[in-house]
């Protein structure tokens, strides 16, 4: 008795409708009352990343509060492209009859989060935080007048998950496309055959944009339930434990937030067009050091965007420029390279391949500050490079520099 009321309640679950990934708690403070806030908007996705940032900036001797409100990436990008200010804006979104509140948080220097009230008649937002490329989200140009500068933080590859119970390790392109783009095409695209059990997102999702470039489905067109955001997804599809729904239950989620609930989840490796197998982003599926992101072998990845309004290569707001500045130079703080390492996301200067467009062609790359052999030796407890202290310890070569620790080429 006990397994059918389970698997019933599994049921109502799958058909639920779904809704943004929110912040509900009322506020009972003000964020234009915090030290120095910067406003941000954007992917669900990014969160965490943007509470690394956060951490780090409320800590600082001269703290800047770092405000967001998640929303999906394609927000995030109109926020700064769209000409009409009032566009700009975020405001509190209230419980709206069972569409949950959503109101903007703020992060600490412990890295916890607080819903905080923003201005009633909108807050502009200084910088907004996207998976994709503006152009993914229809802005392909800069408003009249107005420069736009996209800020590239870390890779985040993005994923097929399945619940812990599912049988299944590996999709295809070819399948996913038959899935999610024609509801398993009568059966052909087996085990994922009923879109009820489809675990997705929507058009302004960064993450099934991504996807969508990757199986040749628009981000618009897909079959499944849109469960709102990533937290959403990743707790609703976890909790599919019964055998004959887990193996016909699929998501999307972004590496970072799936890794945190591998108890519970499970990354589909992907074989993506013209592969001849499949890949999970890291070497192994206990592994964590992102080897085939880094090198190219799995597709599914792009780099975080971080959009802002400037003038003469200098962001237009000045409480942007604190948080950018993290991001502008070469060789990034220690602390933040850690706390992105620790957040499941692949800092640039551990990339062994680079490209400027949607899961588009990848070439080569040689980041001007490399940090390869750090990114391994903290993954992995080691790294094949020599440990060093200064450059005078790496004794030339083909790796003559001393980074974060490890003798590098650059």
């Amino acid at each position: 008795m006990k397994k059918l009321v389970l698997a019933a309640v599994g049921s109502a679950l799958l058909l639920a409708p779904a809704f943004a990934n929110a912040q509900t708690t009322p506020p009972t403070v003000s964020c234009a009352a915090l030290p120095n806030p910067v406003y941000t908007a954007g992917s669900t996705a990014l969160r965490n990343f943007v509470g690394i940032v956060g951490k780090i900036l409320a800590a600082d001797a001269s703290p800047t509060t770092v405000v967001y409100q998640a929303q999906g990436s394609c927000t995030g990008v109109q926020r700064i492209y769209e000409v009409d200010p009032a566009r700009r804006t975020i405001r509190d979104i209230p419980q709206a009859g069972s569409t949950p509140a959503n109101y903007a948080v703020f992060f600490k220097p412990d890295g916890t989060s607080q819903e905080c009230s923003l201005d009633t008649n909108g807050t502009e937002v200084n910088i907004g935080i996207s998976d994709v490329y503006a152009k993914s989200c229809g802005f392909n140009e800069n408003p009249s007048g107005v420069t736009v500068t996209d800020y590239l933080g870390p890779i985040q590859p993005m994923l097929f998950v399945v619940p812990a119970a599912s049988k299944q390790t590996v999709i295809s392109a070819e399948a996913a496309y038959m899935a999610f783009g024609l509801g398993g095409n009568a059966g052909k695209a087996a085990p994922w055959i009923d879109p009820r059990f489809f675990f997705i997102r929507n058009s302004s999702s960064g993450t099934q944009q991504m996807l969508a470039a990757a199986i040749g489905v628009p981000a618009g067109k897909w079959w499944g339930v849109n469960r709102g955001g990533s937290s959403a997804v990743r707790d609703q599809l976890k909790i599919v434990v019964d055998a004959a729904q887990a193996d016909s239950a699929i998501g999307i989620l972004s590496s970072d937030v799936a890794d945190a609930d591998r108890s519970n989840l499970r990354a589909l490796a992907f074989r993506a067009k013209g592969q001849t197998c499949g890949y999970l982003p890291d070497s192994t599926a206990i592994a964590r050091d992102k080897q085939n992101v880094r090198d190219g072998h799995y597709e599914v990845w792009g780099a975080s965007h971080l959009f802002a309004r400037t003038a003469n290569g200098t962001p237009t707001s000045t409480a942007a420029q604190a948080f950018l500045a993290r991001f502008v130079t070469p060789r990034l703080p220690q602390e933040l390279v850690d706390a992105i390492i620790a957040g499941g996301l692949v800092p640039q200067c551990a990339m062994q391949v680079t490209r400027n467009e949607e899961v588009g062609p990848l070439a080569s790359f040689s980041p001007p500050y490399s940090c390869g052999c750090y990114f391994d030796n903290t993954t992995r407890g080691a790294s094949t490079c020599k440990a060093c202290k200064d450059n005078a310890e790496c004794g030339g070569g083909t790796r003559p520099v001393c980074n974060y620790g490890f003798c590098e080429a650059r």
